[in-house]
Parts: C-alpha cells; sequence; structure tokens
C-alpha cells in the first residue's frame, strides 16, 4: 500500500524534476527576499505594543467611567423615583388691582402616561383662566402664609377644567412675585 496515493490519485501532482521554487526554465531555486532590519527592531517592535497598550487601557478607562455614570443614574432613580416630566405653563403677570400685580410660572408634573402636548395644546385657555380666577382673588390670598398652595389650588382647577382630570400629579411653581 502505498502512502502517498489515494484512492482519487495523488492529492498533489508533484512537478517535473528541476523546477522547484523556480520557473520552468531555471533550474535554481528562487531566492527569498531579504529581511528588512527596520521592521525587525526590538524598540520599535517594544513602542507599538506600549502604544496598542496604553489605547486600550484609555479605552477601559473610558468604558468604565462611562458605566459608573450609567450605575449612578439607577441609584439616583432608585432613590428619588425616576424623573418627572414637566410642561411648563406660560409666564403670567396678573394685576390684582391698584398698583399690585402677581408675576409667576409653574410647570405641571405630568401623571404616568400622559404626553406634555396632551396639556400643553390648551396652555392659552389655562392661561386665561388662571388670568381670570386670580386677578378676582385679591392680594391677600397672594401675599400672606398658604399663597402658594392657594396658587396651586387655582392652577389645577384651570387646568382640570380645559384639560380634562387625572392628567397632573403636582404643580412646581417656579417663579412668583407679587409686586
Amino acid at each position: 500500500m502505498a502512502t502517498d496515493r489515494s484512492l482519487h490519485g495523488r492529492p498533489y501532482p508533484t512537478p517535473p524534476p528541476g523546477t522547484y521554487g523556480a520557473g520552468p526554465l531555471v533550474d535554481e531555486p528562487a531566492p527569498h527576499p531579504a529581511a528588512d532590519p527596520k521592521a525587525a527592531h526590538p524598540t520599535r517592535i517594544v513602542v507599538i505594543v506600549l502604544l496598542a497598550l496604553m489605547t486600550l487601557a484609555g479605552l477601559a478607562y473610558g468604558g468604565l467611567a462611562a458605566l459608573d455614570g450609567i450605575l449612578e443614574q439607577r441609584r439616583i432613580e432608585a432613590q428619588m423615583g425616576p424623573k418627572v416630566r414637566l410642561a411648563t405653563l406660560p409666564a403670567l403677570e396678573v394685576p390684582l388691582g391698584g398698583q399690585r400685580a402677581v408675576e409667576m410660572q409653574a410647570s405641571l408634573v405630568l401623571a404616568p402616561g400622559v404626553e406634555a402636548d396632551r396639556v400643553l395644546r390648551y396652555q392659552d385657555r389655562i392661561a386665561d383662566r388662571l388670568f381670570q380666577t386670580v386677578s378676582q382673588a385679591g392680594t391677600d390670598n397672594l401675599t400672606g402664609t398658604g399663597s402658594a398652595d392657594f396658587l396651586k389650588a387655582r392652577i389645577r382647577e384651570a387646568v382640570n377644567r380645559e384639560a380634562g382630570t387625572g392628567l397632573i400629579r403636582d404643580i412646581y411653581i417656579e417663579r412668583m412675585v407679587v409686586k
């Protein structure tokens, strides 16, 4: 049994004698190209490896910093709850009679599943309703203790009447100045 044969013949045909590594007309083997002495210099290889390691270390540091930021945000959300979605009402200046007026700016904390557009499409009507109810309230209700609660109640009434009930969870009064 021959070791260089298979059922289908020789696996690789053998070239005729005298043509190994060279063209068919040359009997000498082809010379190997000379190695570039600069490419094999050990200092260059060490510098390339160190640069690659420093690049990988920088990428790892950046990835860990990003991961730490994401985990910190999740920790804050776990302690404080998810970030609230706000709908900001337009700023109003309502005259209170005489020389007095109130400037106010409020944001509505939306209920879960409610989009800001659902409330803000009625912002002009809400502002008109607030202008009417706050101007009739007088300065005593807006300058004493409980004035923020009074204003929040008027805002809640206006939103419920104009946009519908169950759309807001809370009201943030961002600015309230009685002049």
